[in-house]
């Protein structure tokens, strides 16, 4: 009986266990889970449309494509990256938000607007795609564009699978470019829809005409509150004065995502002493090898990262430390090993010549030629050139769209890579000088065009060690913030200990899910991500980022609809405290009955100060600023009447209104109301995708994987 007993108490867990079972078989465990881990997949939600993080991870591969293409890079950094992926988020949002309020409001962007775009009214944004600039103006060029959609317009058919690679590239280059022109034009559709619904009224129109009708010269004085120290006053700011002023301005302090407050410092991982001393023994071993060596450039190949230039450079362009010694010294002088930065150089004197600096080149290129073959094809072609044939011309017929040939100028230092023999035919000729080079075992037909007037120029062989970080001098980094996390990874001692150990802290930093990185710290944005990961109280040292280590620890999470009164209550304490200063301020100087501005000038050590033309419009007023009690009484005031101390943004005014004119213009309500309208229009405009992301309900979950 115990037994049945015992199995009836426990009946509903059998039950419990049978109906899991009974549901693994019917659903499969891995689509189960695959179910699970399919609902957690939100990068984000926009009006509950859900984009996963396949689709975003996508569309970043798209931007960051482009942005190579665009840019000639074959890698981003992880600044240029952080930023795509902060602008897919923006442009993938504004997509999904403007196809949901196009469909309600009917609007669109119909391919003819699209081909307009391309062909008539040039849409702005490709003036910046570098496939559409002519290269001899350095501008757009519609030509170029119209080339550039005839490429994708051909028929592949019998093209190699190279031709059909690069078309095919063309074609998703292009694809994108036209997305983004299709949401520009229809987020500019909604936009000026939503700031053209703004109609003023006629009430609204004649208080805006008379508020700019009247200009006023003011004469004041000004006792700034910083002329008061703030500990004079501060005990007269309460909490309960805080929290008053906080419920005032509650909607100021709304939350669009959670924060997290974290403090933090950054040890930078530098070179020890014992490191410097290392390399500066290896440097004076080398100066002592170059003052005598018979070949300094093959000891520059031994020890330097940098292989020797067989090719001389003007005096002009050496750093000042260099340009000294070469102007002094003899031939074969070597320069003492000394510090710069994190290296040590040593560098010897090689030869001294005068010579052009640049040489300005034009080019024919002689591809896919044996060289027996294109000395021949190079000997005919100097011979049609000198019967009278024009270089760039013959360069346009053999390479169309190559601007004559013509690659520029170029120093001995810059074409060094082709070779001494092609440096040196290159310098040694006179302009107009026709002659065949080749170039890794390309025959090249070089002209002259022109050259720069003689400057000293000079021959060094230089030898540049850097100073590397070494294994012991970063363990012994990583052993001392280690110990540091050990003894006071906690929220009693971490600031404070970390202040008295000389590391930089940074206190109570609040941060967003959308901060790409901790100030400027380059690669510091996976200290945000795991801010917002971990609980409260989890210290970390992140030390896979270049020559720097990071210890931060989660202060707190700041979750609401709004900020909490304690985060910005130094804020609002300050505005009050200022607020206690003007009572003082006044009240001070009521006391001594001044009757000039003169008097109150010398009263607060200040001077008497006119600003002229001020209106009740006015935003920005001369040496003042944004100053609202200037704008009532250059509308209200009356003319020659001192007016007592009084409350302003900067601090306490004395004031006297010493001119006031009414300008000549009459009234017309539909002028005004079109004022009105042009005034507010672009800032609709600027606002109306702002304010439907917060009615769209976007959430931004990001964080969690990134």
């Amino acid at each position: 009986m115990a037994a049945l007993q015992k199995i009836r108490s426990k009946s509903g867990l059998l039950i419990g266990i049978i109906a899991a079972g009974l549901l693994a078989f019917v659903f499969p465990w891995s689509e189960l889970t695959s179910f699970i881990n399919k609902s957690k997949d939100k990068a984000f939600t926009v009006d509950g449309e859900v984009v996963t993080t396949k689709q975003y991870s996508d569309r970043i591969a798209e931007w960051e494509h482009f942005q190579k293409v665009m840019s000639g890079q074959n890698s981003l950094d992880e600044t240029t990256s952080s930023k795509i992926r902060e602008m897919v988020y923006q442009q993938m949002v504004t997509e999904i938000m403007l196809d949901k309020q196009a469909n309600e409001l009917g609007l669109n962007v119909t391919s003819e607007e699209l081909k307009d775009m391309v062909t008539t009214n040039i849409d702005p944004m490709l003036y910046q795609i570098p496939f559409f600039v002519n290269p001899q103006t350095g501008q757009f060029d519609k030509a170029y564009l119209n080339q550039f959609i005839q490429s994708i317009s051909v028929d592949e058919a019998g093209l190699d699978d190279n031709h059909k690679a690069e078309i095919q590239a063309r074609r998703e280059i292009w694809a994108f470019i036209q997305n983004k022109m299709k949401y520009q034009r229809l987020e500019e559709k909604y936009s000026s829809l939503v700031a053209g619904s703004l109609l003023p009224g006629a009430t609204e129109a004649k208080a805006a005409f008379d508020d700019s009708k009247a200009q006023a010269d003011i004469t004041y004085v000004l006792q700034r509150y910083s002329s008061i120290p703030d500990s004079v006053v501060a005990k007269n700011v309460t909490e309960k004065d805080i929290k008053a002023l906080y419920d005032k301005r509650k909607n100021n302090f709304k939350l669009d995502s959670e924060l997290r407050k974290i403090s933090y410092f950054v040890k930078d991982v530098v070179p020890s002493d014992e490191d410097y001393e290392a390399v500066e023994k290896v440097i004076n071993t080398v100066y002592e090898k170059f003052v005598t060596t018979d070949n300094p450039a093959s000891l520059v190949n031994e020890y330097s990262s940098n292989q020797f230039a067989d090719a001389f450079i003007a005096v002009s362009s050496l750093p000042e430390d260099m340009k000294t010694f070469v102007q002094s010294a003899s031939i074969g002088l070597v320069k003492e090993p000394e510090r710069v930065e994190q290296s040590f150089i040593t560098y010897k004197l090689i030869d001294k010549t005068t010579a052009a600096d640049s040489v300005k080149l034009q080019l024919i290129p002689l591809q896919g030629l044996d060289q027996t073959i294109a000395a021949h094809v190079s000997d005919s072609l100097i011979n049609v050139i000198k019967g009278g044939k024009d270089f760039a011309t013959l360069a346009n017929e053999i390479m169309p769209g190559s601007n004559g040939g013509e690659i520029g100028w170029a120093t001995e230092m810059s074409l060094v890579g082709t070779g001494a023999d092609v440096v040196k035919k290159c310098f040694s000729a006179a302009v107009g000088d026709i002659f065949p080079i080749v170039i890794n075992g390309q025959t090249q037909l070089i002209r002259v065009q022109d050259k720069t007037n003689p400057v000293s120029k000079v021959k060094i062989a230089a030898i540049q060690l850097p100073v590397i970080i070494s294994d012991k001098t970063q363990n012994s980094i990583d052993n001392e913030l280690n110990q540091f996390v050990a003894e006071n990874g906690n929220m009693e001692n971490f600031d404070n200990v970390a202040l008295t150990k000389g590391y930089n802290i940074v206190p109570n930093a609040v941060v967003s899910p959308s901060d790409m990185a901790l100030g400027q710290v380059i690669g510091s944005r996976q200290v945000i991500s795991w801010a917002f990961n971990n609980k409260v109280g989890t210290v970390k040292k992140f030390d896979n980022l270049t020559n720097k280590r990071i210890v931060a620890i989660v202060k707190n999470e700041i979750k609401g609809d709004y900020m909490p009164v304690s985060e910005v209550s130094s804020m609002l304490k300050a505005e009050l405290i200022n607020d206690k200063k003007a009572e003082k301020i006044i009240a001070d100087l009521k006391s001594k009955n001044l009757t000039t501005l003169d008097a109150y000038a010398q009263a607060v050590a200040g001077r008497v100060d006119t600003v002229n033309f001020v209106t009740f419009q006015t935003n920005n007023i001369s040496g003042v600023g944004y100053e609202p009690l200037l704008n009532v009484y250059a509308k209200h005031g009356q003319v020659n009447k001192l007016e007592q101390p009084m409350k302003g943004n900067a601090g306490v005014y004395v004031l006297d209104v010493t001119a006031k004119t009414d300008n000549a213009n009459v009234y017309d309500q539909a002028q005004a109301k079109q004022a009105i309208r042009q005034e507010n229009f672009y800032q609709l405009m600027s606002q109306a995708v702002l304010v439907l992301k917060e009615k769209m309900n976007v959430k931004d979950n990001r964080i969690a994987f990134w």
